[in-house]
């Protein structure tokens, strides 16, 4: 087998992998940070709805980044290059407990690697996904907001009777979130591996790799977003995982890589704000904020420094 080939698949599953501890435990949050069921129960969760929404809609991110990114392939090298940053960074901010925007590290990975071999750059569909990143956490928190605002109209009269509904749908969202997660997220990593192994291959491999890596090891950054940077009770962490999941399930339609960590947080904004500012962690969300502007220039940068001292 090609050694290229080799560790690409290497790099793959370690990459899905550490998603599925990093940004993919995202999906079981609210569930943890309300206390509605332990994180072991939240992880097998993630777990099933993660690879039921990559094999039924991971498809529709097949083009996300050769095609709406790049007009043209990179090699199997310079996706091992990506796909290495990736994992990088990804291990860096799980080591630190936050939730890295995968698809930030990727897209600007990518973009950085093709600008360094003269690959064409589809330039309208970046400035595409560049808004769409910037409206998700916005949109997220307006329908977190508006859905918490409404569970609020509707609330069960009987404290123990609510607290049971609520429970049940916050599984339920976060099932949901989660099978968004594979749709979204997992397709895309398995669309820049598709050259290589092919998609059906590629799928397989992100989706399985990333499933494992969430529930061995999701547990810290699940503490970050579910406890850290808002206070939440069953509620409101339904109305974050709602919002920010039907966020990103509306811009996987269109292929649009969109990511998850920006709309779950956005929508533990809206949830929290719904109670007041004094519900939102300040120091949290300055460390969040940094980190996604960061991330895309640090991993361009990074591409384009391996390529070159590679072709030196």
């Amino acid at each position: 087998m090609d050694p290229q080939l080799i560790t690409l698949v290497a790099l793959a599953t370690l990459t899905s992998g550490m998603v599925g501890a990093n940004n993919a435990s995202n999906a079981t949050a609210t569930i943890t940070g309300a206390k509605v069921t332990t994180h072991s129960r939240a992880a097998i969760i993630f777990a099933t709805g993660l690879l039921m929404g990559a094999m039924l809609e991971g498809g529709k991110m097949s083009g996300a980044v050769f095609g709406r990114a790049l007009e043209g392939g990179i090699g199997n090298w310079s996706v091992s290059v990506v796909l290495g940053i990736t994992l990088g960074m990804t291990i860096i901010a799980t080591g630190m407990g936050l939730p890295l925007p995968v698809t930030q590290a990727l897209y600007g990975a990518a973009i950085g690697s093709g600008i360094f071999l003269g690959v064409p750059l589809n330039v309208a569909g970046i400035m595409s996904v560049l808004i769409s990143w910037f409206l998700t956490p916005i949109a997220a928190a307006g329908a977190s907001f508006a859905i918490s605002r409404l569970g609020r109209k509707a609330q069960a009269k009987d404290v123990r009777t609510g607290t049971v509904i609520y429970g049940v749908l916050t599984l339920a969202t976060g099932f949901y979130t989660a099978y968004v997660l594979g749709a979204n997220t997992i397709g895309l990593l398995s669309g820049m591996m598709k050259g290589g192994i092919g998609w059906e291959a590629a799928l397989a491999l992100a989706a399985a790799s990333s499933a494992i890596g969430g529930i061995i090891f999701g547990r810290r950054v699940s503490t970050t977003v579910g406890e850290r940077i808002a206070t939440m009770g069953p509620q409101t962490a339904f109305a974050c995982q709602l919002g920010g999941a039907i966020t990103v399930h509306l811009f996987t339609q269109g292929g649009i890589p969109v990511s998850i960590s920006h709309a779950v947080i956005g929508g533990v904004a809206g949830g929290a704000l719904s109670k007041g500012s004094k519900a939102l962690n300040a120091a949290s969300w300055a460390r969040l904020v940094a980190l996604w502007f960061l991330t895309p220039a640090i991993t361009l940068a990074l591409a384009w420094l391996i390529h070159a001292s590679a072709a030196a």
